[in-house]
């Protein structure tokens, strides 16, 4: 699943509504994600306990330096494996 544009409090509230649509996926990408607030690392950290509890790897692809500055400032970064973003020119 790709995420973009604002990971706030009003998109959780969609994301959250639609969960089933994208909550199986083991792998999130979030390199088009330009804004994450509390309410979206809120969001990230259900899915990823989710994804634990059967059994899977929560994988973000791309998360930004915000986003793991946020997550430890929470503790909950150890929760997710993750990769960089892909900066290569195509």
């Amino acid at each position: 699943m790709t995420l973009s544009g604002e990971l706030q409090a009003p998109q959780v509230v969609e994301l959250w509504q639609r969960r089933s649509e994208w909550w199986q996926d083991d792998e999130l990408e979030l390199s088009d994600i330009t804004i994450l607030d509390s309410a979206g690392l809120a969001l990230l950290v259900k899915w990823a306990k989710a994804t634990l509890a059967r059994g899977g790897t929560p994988l973000l692809v791309g998360a930004s330096a915000d986003f793991y500055t946020l997550a430890n400032l929470y503790g909950v970064a150890d929760l997710f494996q993750s990769t960089p973003p892909n900066t290569e020119d195509a």
